[in-house]
């Protein structure tokens, strides 16, 4: 027999593994004295037999298989069904693959005997391979496409977005323009009109001295009718020019309003985007939804505050499924100091994540119930809301002023705010008077302790605390309201103007495409005072932006049209910029959908006790609800 002959080999099937092989010299008998099992492997199967492979062989072994008389006594253990195969061959063709470190020889075997069931059962098994081969490989291809494919959607998708951005961006600008031109051509008609009735005024003047000059004073006669001759021209191109002007505006006033309502459109489209996100992130068990999307140090942390300002968007958006979900979860919850909420849960199973209980965010959790019942007008969370209120009433001491919480010795403006809040929606809904009085109380105390009518601050962040901090101008607007904050004496364009003069601040971003913008928005705290310069807060902008649209409403009101034209375009101008900060869902849950980050800047230093969350696209819950609700111009402190 040739060791390595071409013609010889007969075609074999490779897999892509390994099959243990077991074989023994036999006659043609099956017995060849004491000779024992070798261990082989084969990666090529035929119709007619194997390739093996088999490593330690000796010389006086190979020399067998150059002998015609001995056969191969084989046990091929296939990986289907559980016994191996039974079957005889004898070697057509062997191949000294190596000698050194052991030998190694590739033989050709063909079979002698084997039962046809089993021939068919090891064919089946080559077929089957090599479809899942076949089939891997076109899986690959089908996940290349569809890589491919998502690939291609996605950066269509992001393509989308970002132009969605740019044109809200865009039509911010065109309307502002389109506006001040209206406006321009409104102080030239107001201009024309006076000059008018100041001519008419002469003409009259010019008429009643005719009358009176003498009959033979004919000089003055003539210049007084020569005057009144040019006066009449003046006021014939007067009122052509005003004629014109009022075409003009009334072009002007139609592209304004075709302007807005383009722009109210590409609002409504990326408030479908940010509320979309915000809804399919609601974890289906607990109803709870995580706080920070992509911030790996509160990965499923749901902290409650940001659980109720989700619970307001859904009711005004008129979800009351998804709402109650929400709230049904803190009926059931753990709870700790007597009946009060935690600050965050673990969303995903609802336990405990930060076991400390804070006035602040129960209040924010009974304002979202209170909402829901002024809604639905579905009590079932009164007695809960009830006794939350008591337990705020352990913390309320004699001057009407709330602490933080148990064992805790600071008085916050921000939760005395949320507390006046509370009580003035819990009479509403009640009836009962009592919740007044101690809404009353916490006006009172705030007077006292928190509002300042000489120097600044004009809001202090807390009793003995005279630090700045945003927030606290915006919900004095959003909380009482610029009518009542004018009748405690404090001023509230003041408030604004305050705000706006030192919290205000401009910052370099990164968008969404990549490109740097110059983007203006609120700190959380005085800028010039921290040394990381300017952050901006998109939560705490929107907070601002939703105070200037309650100040342009109250100015409207008294009829005050320039003051209310103000903040309604201060408002339009951050909401243009805070746009600029949206960013796309990193996640596969929220693709696509749009939401906001918490700041401008990463493990930020707000100022306040805490920082930033890490990460800058990390989507934040707070930041895109509050957005959501001014944008639409949705008080949460307030009931409609």
């Amino acid at each position: 027999m040739k060791k390595n002959n071409p013609s010889d080999r007969r075609r074999y099937t490779r897999l892509d593994h390994l099959i243990p092989v077991e074989f023994q010299f036999c006659d043609s008998n099956q017995k060849l004295g004491d000779s024992k099992w070798y261990h082989a492997f084969s990666q090529d199967i035929g119709q007619g037999g194997l390739r093996l492979t088999v490593n330690h062989l000796s010389e006086a072994e190979v020399l067998l298989l150059n002998d015609k008389t001995v056969l191969l006594s084989l046990l091929v253990h296939i990986p289907v069904g559980e016994k191996e195969i039974h079957a005889t061959a004898h070697a057509v063709w062997f191949q000294e693959l190596k000698k050194e470190p052991f030998r190694q020889v590739a033989i050709g075997i063909s079979y002698e005997s084997i039962h046809p069931k089993d021939r068919q059962r090891l064919l089946q098994y080559v077929y089957f391979r090599r479809l899942i081969k076949t089939l891997a490989v076109v899986f690959t291809i089908f996940l290349g496409v569809v890589v491919v494919g998502t690939g291609f959607l996605d950066v269509r998708l992001r393509f989308e977005n970002e132009q969605l951005l740019k044109n809200l961006s865009s039509n911010f600008q065109h309307t502002d323009l389109l506006e001040k031109n209206r406006d321009s051509l409104k102080l030239q008609m107001d201009s024309l009109q006076f000059l008018l009735s100041q001519s008419d005024r002469k003409i009259e003047r010019l008429q009643k001295q005719l009358v009176l000059v003498r009959a033979d004073d004919h000089a003055s006669t003539l210049r007084l009718k020569e005057t009144l001759v040019f006066l009449r021209k003046n006021q014939e191109a007067f009122k052509t020019d005003l004629s014109k002007l009022k075409e003009e505006k009334n072009l002007a006033d139609n592209n304004v309003m075709v302007q807005r309502k383009e722009m109210s459109l590409l609002e409504n489209k990326i408030l479908d985007k940010l509320y979309h996100w915000l809804s399919v992130h609601q974890n289906r068990l607990t109803g709870l939804i995580s706080s920070y999307e992509g911030a790996a140090a509160v990965e499923d942390w749901a902290f409650t505050y940001d659980q109720a300002l989700a619970v307001i968007a859904f009711v005004h958006a008129r979800d009351f499924s998804a709402a109650s979900k929400i709230l049904d979860f803190y009926l059931s919850a753990q709870k700790i100091d007597n009946g009060a909420v935690a600050n965050a849960y673990y969303a995903s199973n609802g336990e405990i994540a930060e076991c400390v209980a804070h006035a602040g965010p129960n209040i924010w959790l009974a304002l979202a119930m209170a909402h829901y019942m002024d809604k639905t007008k579905d009590m079932r969370y009164l007695s809960f809301v009830e006794g939350l209120a008591r337990w705020l009433f352990s913390y309320q001491d004699a001057d009407g002023g709330l602490k933080g919480g148990p064992t805790i010795a600071w008085y916050s403006t921000e939760h005395n705010l949320d507390a006046y809040a509370f009580y003035k929606m819990l009479a509403k809904l009640t009836q009962d008077q009592s919740y007044e009085q101690r809404a009353q109380q916490t006006l009172s105390w705030l007077n006292k302790n928190a509002f300042s009518r000489l120097g600044a601050p004009l809001i202090k962040r807390g009793k003995g605390d005279a630090t700045i901090a945003t927030d606290t101008y915006a919900w004095s607007i959003t909380a009482i309201g610029p009518s009542m904050l004018a009748a405690q004496g404090m001023n509230p364009d003041e408030i604004m103007e305050f705000a706006i003069n030192h919290c205000s601040v401009s910052v370099d971003y990164t968008k969404m495409d990549g490109a740097k913008a110059r983007i203006k928005g609120f700190d959380f705290a005085k800028s010039e005072h921290m040394a990381r310069g300017g952050v901006i807060s998109c939560e705490w902008t929107a907070q601002m932006i939703l105070a200037m649209k309650i100040m342009a409403q109250a100015h409207q009101q008294e009829g005050r049209e320039d003051k209310a034209l103000a903040y309604s375009r201060l408002a339009e101008a951050y909401i243009s910029d805070l746009s600029k900060m949206i960013i796309t869902s990193p996640s596969p849950v929220g693709q696509g959908d749009f939401c906001l980050p918490y700041a401008s800047h990463e493990s930020a230093d707000t100022g306040h006790g805490w920082r930033t969350p890490e990460g800058r696209k990390t989507g934040s819950v707070a930041a895109t609800t509050y957005a959501i609700l001014a944008m639409r111009g949705i008080n949460p402190l307030r009931l409609e």
